[in-house]
């Protein structure tokens, strides 16, 4: 059985690096429809009171911008702030949940995500073992992201473009780039070198050798690689023009982890509450954990940091009092903020307590002198709920049961005719064993879609 599975996913080329199978989709006390629903729309309405912010500093907020510009090229922000791209926002939206004993809390949020295409195979792999009750259902990540095309081109022509650095995603892309194309639009996965152009913008002949104009590109790269990128500068060009869509929105300051740590911002309070529900608010002032920008101006004495840092017993009131923790007072994380190749995929995270003392000091000290080259942000070290489930191991072919840590990654799309519409498409979990400090795709992971019996309940009645 699970080798059927592997030679599915190989064929589909998701199984170049091989992880553990769970038996059957995984669940978690309180992740229902109701609460991943309630996150998405708090999560949309953070990315546009966020923009907001960014484009129409109110006086004396003026800070957040030069804090989000730090390192960032000055004609690519003057990009974003076109006023063509005013109303655009990310159309998936991706945070990372750890599972904590004090419940779920946010430790990043992505608008460029990888994995949805492995989370579509994957539910579909389950929905054929007759194992129903997926969230989104077996095929939401595909209706999701066609609803999400749509809301911006009724009858578009889309190509998804992935970059040299975002490699390792173009076989997950190129499915659902194949299953846009049989089911709802004209789809293509290409290179940006295979980016055809003329006067009127750029095309790429389909499987009939029939040239087909493109309207809409989704962007699978990230803003910090664009010079390394064939044909940035058309795209650039064309969007600007109003020749092509482009999806997510060239607005660097939105790819940006600063976003979590200017959240708890007690001058930005009033900002948060008039922009957003009541609701939404209360939901992620409990999710979105203390995060700090790591700036290197020295604090006055007479001031002190908030949210509060405290370390152990004590509460610092300098990020240099960082590099002189002992190790079990850090129990801190710094990772790069956002406009780096260090930025994702737990590239750059530094775990305080894992370090010793000298690579511990050498950590702060870079992230203090990088500053305006490239923010870095602290967070605290949460310890995750420990779990027990079943895997498949395929090295060695045993199905064991232990200890895991788990990282939901809910796939949300932006949707409807004013894109104000918020749909879950499904929910990627990442199970680590308990003796992994971060939780990342590795070999000794669980990766296996999140399942709902109030979903399956659905499901039943309504066949």
């Amino acid at each position: 059985m699970y080798n059927n599975i592997a030679s599915t996913l190989k064929v589909q080329g998701l199984f170049d690096r091989p992880f553990r199978f769970s038996p059957r989709p995984v669940s978690f006390p309180g992740i229902d429809e109701s609460f991943l629903s309630s996150l998405g729309q708090a999560l949309f309405s953070f990315y546009r009171a966020f923009d907001r912010l960014y484009r129409e500093p109110a006086p004396g907020l003026e800070f957040v911008r030069e804090y989000l510009d730090h390192g960032k090229p000055p004609d690519l922000l003057s990009y974003g702030l076109s006023r063509r791209f005013k109303s655009d926002l990310p159309g998936i939206l991706r945070p990372d949940l750890l599972l904590t004993p004090d419940g779920p809390v946010l430790t990043e949020m992505d608008a460029v995500p990888g994995g949805p295409g492995l989370l579509l195979a994957l539910s579909r792999i389950y929905r054929d073992r007759g194992q129903g009750g997926m969230i989104g259902g077996p095929d939401g990540i595909l209706h999701g992201f066609a609803a999400m095309i749509q809301s911006l081109d009724p009858d578009p022509v889309l190509a998804i473009v992935v970059s040299d650095e975002s490699h390792d995603y173009k076989n997950e892309m190129s499915l659902i780039a194949a299953d846009l194309s049989r089911g709802f639009f004209p789809a293509f996965c290409l290179h940006p070198r295979e980016l055809r152009f003329d006067e009127n913008g750029f095309f790429v002949p389909d499987h009939y050798g029939k040239n087909r104009r493109i309207t809409t590109i989704y962007r699978f790269f990230e803003l910090f690689d664009l010079p390394n990128i064939p044909k940035s500068d058309l795209i650039l060009y064309f969007a600007k023009g109003g020749k092509v869509r482009v999806t997510p929105p060239v607005k660097p300051w939105l790819e940006e982890k600063m976003g979590m740590a200017l959240w708890h911002h007690p001058r930005l309070r009033s900002h948060w509450r008039q922009e957003m529900s009541p609701e939404s608010v209360a939901l992620l002032d409990r999710m979105i954990p203390a995060t700090w920008i790591l700036d290197p101006l020295q604090v006055p004495p007479q001031a002190t940091l908030s949210p509060p840092l405290v370390a152990g017993d004590r509460e610092l009131h300098d990020f240099r009092d960082l590099a002189r923790l002992t190790q079990r007072e850090r129990r801190f994380i710094i990772k790069p903020s956002g406009f780096s190749p260090l930025s994702w995929g737990s590239r750059g995270v530094v775990v305080g307590h894992d370090l010793p003392e000298d690579s511990w000091q050498e950590a702060v000290a870079h992230a203090m002198d990088s500053f305006h080259r490239g923010p870095s942000v602290l967070q605290p070290f949460r310890q995750t709920h420990v779990y027990p489930l079943s895997g498949f191991d395929f090295s060695s072919e045993m199905e064991r049961e232990e200890g895991y840590r788990i990282r939901l990654c809910p796939y949300y799309f932006v949707t409807g005719a004013n894109r104000e519409t918020v749909r879950t498409g499904g929910v990627l979990v990442t199970a680590c064993p308990k003796d992994k400090k971060l939780i990342h795709g590795m070999v000794d992971a669980i990766l296996s879609p999140a399942w709902s019996p109030a979903q399956e309940f659905t499901e039943k009645i309504g066949s």
